[in-house]
């Protein structure tokens, strides 16, 4: 199999703060103490054991203990990860022998909690700790987790990652250099590429137009729907839909136009996307749509479930959405054949760009696994750990074994055995992957095209496939940089009044409540009041700090 090129990437969320909050020193008095892990044996020993398995034996065993979230999809099945096939072949070929402590999804927060609370730490902790709000760095300053960058030559597969994409390197690193878990990643950009505008292409073969390919286009196919009544309901009500906040955002229209609705970058310089002429030319273009009856008239209220029915009723034919749902509208709204949008650019079709940092993000912060302060087998931690990034280990914890959980065709490419596809119990495929190779989801892994064609049905291939072949222009992505808490405080109550403005005044002018024209009159006026200068002052020096990483 081949191993996924690594592109380079950024991470960017909505008012973005980085996962790394704050400055450390890459070491702590207790990594010290740790140091002189392995005592039995000379460091001589163990760098002769780099990239050598197994590294214990039943001469000299080691045992490790993990504590370990598990989701409640598999909670029924397993007693502890020794019962998932990947973690018992990796026993055998590192030699490796885990006790694992899990929390249940639902009690996981508390159970850490009293964990860190006793001080009795296991050896590693697989959680949530890189996501935000579970800075890693706090868990260093607090002596819990160790910055593994020292001990980097003990995990040479994971090592040429990083040395390889000086993006994900400065992702995973705080300032200093610390890095403080090992992450699920996503190095080809394939495997990213799930989101982006959809369509019901049958109403677009009822009005016998093509496929939208800029924003002119999506109007005008628009306002056949209505005019021949494609849903045949009798009323004007075929509509582009999305959300006004979380997921599936109707505002994504405004990234055609080259605008974001939150932070961004643009030549070069971090800005706001409310400030740019871009998002008045964006802007307009929503409220002309929403004036004439084009967008879902319903959009500020819609949640995930809402959303979903307004295409299951036969309303919504367009939006910014995944390939589960073109898989599932296709499959469950009679008539229909549900398609990715390959690209949608501005007007005259000037190439748009896309905010969504899905697109970009090389690695996934809620698989990751912190070495604790109280490892005192720190290298050969590094060592199991890196196993898997190792091509064995992809291939293990993506697909298990071979003869087992997946097999080969005759061009070399694997697909699951009937154990995963045809389970005796009806248990879904998604379920049983679980059982067999974890990774990804319950566990790090590089993931892997080969992976995902497994794993997803031919109309959610398609979506990846035909999204990745169109990402647009990323360079407005803000990457993940980090804030010192001198930083953060000066613009901690400034940044919840901005968004709570933004929020408000989205919505007031895509219905027309605040006129276009109000923009540079008062909506900029008001933010600047808010001290979004400020905040864009210090996101600025923050950022050039990032890029300045080597």
């Amino acid at each position: 199999m081949k191993k996924a090129s690594i592109l380079s990437a950024v991470l960017a969320t909505a008012m973005v703060f980085s996962v790394f909050t704050g400055c450390s020193t890459s070491t702590t008095s207790s990594q010290e103490e740790a140091s002189q892990s392995e005592s039995a044996e000379t460091q001589q020993d163990l760098k002769a054991m780099i990239g050598q398995y197994p590294i214990a034996t039943a001469e000299e065993p080691l045992t490790l203990k993990i504590w370990s979230t598990m989701g409640d999809v598999i909670a029924n099945d397993i007693k502890d990860f020794n019962d998932i096939l990947a973690f018992q072949e990796m026993e055998k070929r590192t030699g490796v022998h885990i006790e694992w402590t899990h929390a249940v999804a639902g009690q996981d927060t508390e159970a850490f909690n009293l964990m860190l609370a006793s001080r009795d730490l296991p050896d590693l902790i697989r959680n949530n700790i890189g996501t935000a709000g579970k800075e890693a760095i706090k868990y260093v300053q607090d002596d819990v987790i160790i910055d593994i960058s020292p001990y980097m030559e003990y995990a040479p597969n994971f090592k040429k990652i990083i040395d390889d994409d000086a993006e994900l390197y400065r992702q995973l690193s705080d300032d200093n250099g610390g890095i403080y878990f090992f992450p699920s990643l996503n190095e080809d950009p394939g495997t990213r590429a799930y989101r982006g505008f959809i369509i019901r292409q049958d109403w677009i073969d009822k009005v016998g137009m093509s496929m939208p390919t800029n924003t002119d286009e999506l109007y005008e196919l628009l306002k056949a729907w209505q005019e021949q009544d494609v849903n045949g309901n009798g009323e004007k009500d075929e509509c582009f839909t999305g959300r006004g906040d979380t997921d599936f955002i109707l505002y994504n229209l405004l990234w055609c136009f080259g605008a974001d609705y939150n932070f961004q970058l643009k030549d070069g310089k971090v800005t706001h996307g409310l400030l740019t002429d871009e998002f008045k030319e964006g802007m307009s273009y929503i409220a002309k749509l929403y004036s004439e009856g084009l967008i879902d008239p319903d959009y500020l209220t819609n949640d995930t479930s809402k959303w979903e029915a307004k295409f299951i009723s036969g309303i919504a034919g367009a939006s910014y959405g995944i390939a589960s749902r073109v898989d599932k509208f296709t499959k469950n709204v009679e008539g229909s054949t549900f398609l990715p949008i390959p690209i949608l650019n501005g007007p005259e079709g000037r190439p748009g760009k896309t905010f969504d940092n899905t697109l970009t993000n090389i690695f996934k912060t809620q698989q990751t696994v912190c070495i604790t302060t109280a490892n005192q087998n720190i290298e050969k931690s590094m060592m199991w750990m890196d196993y898997v990034y190792s091509e064995e280990g992809e291939i293990l914890f993506n697909l298990g074994v071979e003869g087992i959980s997946y097999e080969l065709d005759e061009e070399g490419n694997p697909h699951y055995t009937e154990a995963l596809t045809n389970d005796p119990q009806g248990r879904p495929q998604n379920q049983m992957q679980l059982l067999y190779a974890p990774g990804g989801s319950q566990w790090p892994v590089n993931v892997t095209m080969e992976a995902l064609m497994c794993q997803k049905t031919p109309i959610e291939l398609n979506c990846f496939q035909t999204y990745a072949a169109n990402i647009p222009d990323t360079s407005g992505v803000l990457p993940p940089f980090s804030l010192t808490e001198e930083e953060m405080a000066s613009i901690t109550s400034k940044k919840t009044d901005v968004e709570t403005y933004v929020s408000e005044v989205l919505g007031s002018l895509a219905i027309g409540k605040v006129s276009i024209d109000e923009i540079d009159t008062v909506v900029i006026p008001r933010l600047k009041q808010l001290g979004i200068e400020d905040i864009i002052a210090v996101y600025q020096g923050a950022y050039e700090r990032y890029m300045a990483k080597a």
